[in-house]
């Protein structure tokens, strides 16, 4: 009775004991009231984002890639890892119960002075053993919590790579089809020189103009068939860069040209103070925070003593005839108490580290959100500006396009010299050139934002801690 009393006592302490360690909250950090630019009103941004461009064969590879990424695998994997991880915290909650049957036989010696020389013994054994932690500190339930934070992160951090592939696979798919137009106005800018270069030839042998205008035209042709190589060696690579990121081989990937035109959508940047909650990596830094502070209470509690209930029972006998005579059976009950007296100074190390360990994570944290507030702003800023650009890049080649136009007949009617027409095409075509690279960049600011904003989202909704295609169970 006073065993079971004593036992009693001790599980009561346990369960009703203090936890030590700080109680995670999470820092406070400035947050900007307003963005620079006044983004869009609507409140919301779709999870599948991507549709907002308005390509039916953009929405299917990054579909496919987020269907075949090794990088998301590997997140994934991560997860399901921390979720066990957690599972095993978990277990220190209870009691480990193990059943050690165990057979022996001995003889003791004949040249040691013995009360039973040359004794032989069998015994055969067959006890079940309890043993149980008591938490009077809270180890084991501060364990438990750095353990939930982290599976808590695993999934943020899942999130932050769907994010990333997601525009990664856009921006490469943008680039390739502005590398499309681009293809298309040099292929026949190409012509273009070359019906010039045939003209001038003509011209010269008929004595009407010299061969200096033979010259040039020759020269225009070649840079412009330069320009016509280097923009088609883009897109083969960016062609092999959304190969990699559909997990697809390079060489066996094509994506054929098409007729394209760039739609780029208004992206609504919500307010400041809720960045921090819904971008993934920020959220994941701040899981990583917690954790670290759940690990400190840890590293406390070795300070002070730790209690452990065991108990045994079961049967031994030296005959395996007597193993269930009722006279075999053996049990034993009692507390294990470990004390710390001196350890080198290895529990105050733990401690120290483990303050250490916190505060670089809430350094951390604080340096990503800092870093999501500039990116945001810095895709506010190009969005802005490269929208002005566009203007005045349209008028641009309107000018500069009638100015050729302009010289070619002048030239024709012999008013002109052929450089006069070189230069007025050459401003036309880099105009034109102008248009498609600014077009391209607004698209990319476009997904520069929405990444900055942390992807879809709803104004108030928490950033899903719950990813598709974890093969672990919910925590």
């Amino acid at each position: 009775m006073k065993w079971r009393a004593l036992v009693v006592a001790l599980l009561a302490t346990g369960l009703g004991g203090c936890v030590l360690g700080p109680d995670y909250q999470r820092p406070d950090t400035p947050v900007p009231a307003a963005w620079k630019q006044a983004p869009a009103a609507t409140a919301s941004l779709p999870d599948a984002w991507w549709n907002l461009f308005g390509d039916d064969e953009l929405d299917r590879h990054v579909t496919a890639t987020l269907a075949a990424n090794q990088d998301l695998a590997g997140a994934l994997a991560r997860f399901d890892q921390s979720r066990a991880l957690l599972g095993v915290a978990r277990a220190d909650e209870f009691p480990d119960v193990s059943f050690a049957p165990a057979y022996s036989r001995g003889r003791t010696s004949g040249t040691v002075a013995n009360r039973f020389p040359y004794l032989e013994t069998t015994v055969w054994q067959a006890p079940v053993e309890v043993a149980y932690e008591v938490d009077l500190w809270g180890r084991v339930r501060r364990s438990v919590e750095a353990a939930g934070a982290d599976v808590q992160g695993s999934a943020d951090a899942i999130a932050a790579v769907r994010l990333s592939l997601a525009a990664s696979t856009v921006s490469t798919y943008l680039s390739l089809r502005s590398s499309d137009r681009e293809i298309d106005i040099l292929s026949r800018t190409v012509g273009l020189r070359e019906d010039e270069l045939s003209l001038a030839e003509r011209r010269a042998r008929a004595g009407v103009v010299g061969d200096l205008d033979v010259l040039r035209a020759r020269a225009e042709l070649s840079q412009t068939r330069a320009d016509l190589a280097d923009a088609r060696r883009r897109r083969d690579n960016l062609e092999h860069a959304l190969a990699v990121l559909e997990a697809r081989n390079a060489a066996d990937f094509t994506v054929a040209p098409v007729a394209w035109t760039p739609h780029v959508p208004e992206v609504p940047a919500g307010l400041p103070s809720s960045l921090l909650e819904r971008r993934p990596d920020v959220a994941s830094d701040e899981r990583a925070l917690a954790a670290a502070s759940a690990r400190i209470g840890v590293a406390k509690a070795a300070f002070f003593p730790s209690v452990s209930l065991t108990a045994a029972g079961g049967l031994a006998s030296g005959r395996l005839g007597d193993f269930t005579n009722s006279d075999s059976q053996i049990w034993s009950i009692g507390p294990i108490v470990h004390l710390p007296i001196f350890e080198g100074g290895r529990n105050r190390s733990r401690l120290e580290a483990a303050e250490a360990a916190y505060r670089g994570a809430e350094a951390k944290w604080r340096q990503t959100g800092i870093t999501a507030f500039r990116e945001v702003q810095d895709a506010l800023a190009d969005t802005t500006w490269l929208r002005e650009r566009g203007v005045a890049l349209d008028a641009t080649v309107d000018a500069s396009t009638a100015a050729a136009k302009l010289s070619r007949s002048r030239y024709d009617r012999g008013l002109a010299g052929y450089f006069e027409v070189v230069d007025s095409e050459r401003q036309a075509l880099g105009s034109q050139r102008a248009v498609i690279e600014n077009d391209q960049q607004r698209l990319l600011a476009a997904v520069s934002l929405i990444k900055a904003l942390g992807g879809g989202w709803k104004e108030g909704d928490p950033v899903p801690r719950q990813p598709e295609g974890s093969t672990a169970a919910s925590p």
